[in-house]
């Protein structure tokens, strides 16, 4: 059965119709997904009498939002019918009042001043300076306390059905019990029965508890006897000798015990012996098998333990390695704030051509260059295309002036930590992001039989500033001599892409795997 929506009843002035207006459109999410459906005056149908679809959708309102304003409070109807009726069923538990403050205005001695109000901290909503946040505060406050309620009248329906369930299973106990007690069949009946209403073993245990009572007394003259019983086996062992059984037979009679009930005590104290018996044997042979056991586990967790300090060395020496890159680029960073110098290089790269490039606007040469001078940062100008290894590993003074370069002359639309935040934006998701920053394209295709699916398009480039933000810088090479073809091919396991006539496009436009390697890169060189 679907969840019926909890109804939310508007009380305001018409002069804040517009505020009120612009609140709904902010609840339209809650009232698509069925969480609320709301109602106000202006949804009154010509010819219907409006005081009575006033007071009828008031009292069966779940929740009461007092739009709250000079014009609110200085409104006759709106405080003696509807902020009246509104509290009354607030405090009785009938529906939730929730006042929303949309003008300042003082409220502090109003029936609802001691709830709780939105926006947060009560700050009028034409106070804000953005109001659609003013706004969606309210709308998650709403959201939070339908769920609440829902909560409760959930928690409400289990209990009452919980009780529904113990007291038909109380009815059928006491019919058993009429006697003094219940039965074997009976007590398979009772579990049956406990199955069917989901009732737990301490609830079905304490209504037959109850319903056995006034019967306790010769449970009581049992136990006893039981432990008078089990001390004579402890000190004598069993089967115990004639005098004792005489004795036992004696206290039977004065506790005035059936036959049937000793002899079940009896029938357990010669199961218990065979268990014992048999219990000794398998201890015995337990024994060797355990420790045999518990050699293997020791070698086992010497070479674990072995495992665990070699990872454990491994984990501090890639801290440490951290730590030092960390510092290291904080320091080239403070550096270069200092000396004024916005082409700092670890490795002795030029960007003067790639600085031009990016401040004439020559994006697509831009783009080139960057490419070619982080294949001289990394050395692999001979390879002519970046492996996961030399991203992971490339020097934070390049990678930070290469991207401030970038970033600057884009006046921040373009460069790799701009990347970088769309990456994380949306979740480290490469078909997201490639789609985000103009890469690829969502098309239709169809399939088999006019069966319709998306796919992307891939290689979408724009070099101009209307390219999607993090559009930029996207690098291309081709790949031609053999022996780099057949290194890529062993790459293809770590998501390298080889495409028609080997033309390979940069991990940052295509690959996921390198793509993650660049941004934990640029993390840890604080970028």
């Amino acid at each position: 059965m679907p969840e019926v929506s909890l109804q939310l009843f508007f009380s305001y002035s018409h002069k804040d119709e517009a505020l009120r207006d612009e609140l709904a459109n902010h609840l339209s999410t809650l009232i698509r997904q069925g969480v609320i459906s709301s109602w106000h005056d202006r949804k009154i149908l010509p010819g219907e009498e409006w005081d009575h679809q006033i007071n009828d959708n008031l009292n069966t309102a779940d929740i009461i939002l007092l739009l709250v304003s000079s014009d609110f409070i200085g409104s006759n109807y709106c405080w003696e019918v509807e902020v009246t009726t509104s509290i009354e069923r607030h405090n009785t538990g009938k529906a939730r009042v929730i006042p929303v403050i949309l003008r300042r205005v003082d409220w502090s001695h109003t029936p609802f001043a001691k709830l709780q109000f939105l926006p947060k901290n009560a700050e009028p909503v034409t106070s804000w300076t953005n109001r659609d946040e003013a706004f969606t505060n309210v709308a998650q406050g709403i959201r939070a306390a339908a769920q609440q309620i829902k909560a409760e009248r959930q928690q409400k329906l289990a209990l009452a059905t919980k009780e529904a369930a113990i007291a038909e299973y109380r009815l059928l106990v006491e019919e058993f019990a009429a006697d003094g007690e219940i039965s074997f069949v009976e007590s398979e009946i009772l579990k049956d029965l406990q199955e069917q209403l989901g009732l737990t073993d301490e609830e079905a245990r304490t209504v037959r508890d109850k319903a056995l009572e006034p019967y306790g007394k010769y449970k009581e003259n049992l136990d006893k006897y039981k432990q008078i019983f089990t001390k004579l086996v402890d000190e004598q062992g069993y089967p115990l000798g004639e005098k004792a059984k005489a004795d036992l037979k004696k206290l039977q009679q004065y506790l005035k015990l059936k036959d049937e009930d000793v002899a079940l005590i009896d029938n357990e104290a010669e199961v218990r012996k065979q268990q014992a018996e048999i219990l000794h044997q398998q201890q015995r042979e337990q024994a060797e098998a355990e420790k045999l056991r518990q050699q293997q586990a020791n070698r086992l967790q010497q070479q674990q333990e072995q495992a665990e300090a070699e990872k454990l060395r491994q984990q501090q020496a890639q801290r440490l390695k951290l730590q030092r890159e960390q510092e290291e680029a904080e320091r080239l960073r403070q550096e270069q704030q200092s000396t004024g110098n916005d082409l700092l290089s670890e490795k002795g790269v030029d960007y003067t051509r790639l600085r031009d490039l990016l401040r004439d606007s020559e994006w697509k040469e831009a783009d080139q260059e960057t490419l070619a001078v982080m294949l001289k940062a990394t050395g692999r100008e001979k390879e002519g295309w970046l492996d996961i290894n030399s991203i992971e590993n490339f020097p934070c003074t390049d990678l930070r002036t290469i991207d401030q370069l970038w970033v600057k002359y884009s006046n921040g639309r373009f460069g790799f930590s701009v990347q970088k935040r769309i990456w994380e934006s949306v979740g480290e998701d490469y078909g997201k992001f490639s789609v985000r920053v103009g890469w690829r394209k969502w098309r239709t295709v169809v399939v088999d039989k006019g069966t319709e699916r998306q796919q992307t398009e891939p290689d979408l480039h724009v070099f101009n500033t209307s390219a999607p933000e993090g559009h930029l810088p996207i690098a291309r090479y081709e790949i031609d001599r053999l022996a780099d073809r057949k290194e890529l091919e062993k790459e293809l396991i770590k998501n390298i892409k080889i495409g028609k006539n080997f033309d390979y496009v940069f991990s940052i436009e295509t690959k996921p795997a390198k793509f993650s390697s660049l941004a934990s890169r640029l993390v840890n060189c604080n970028i």
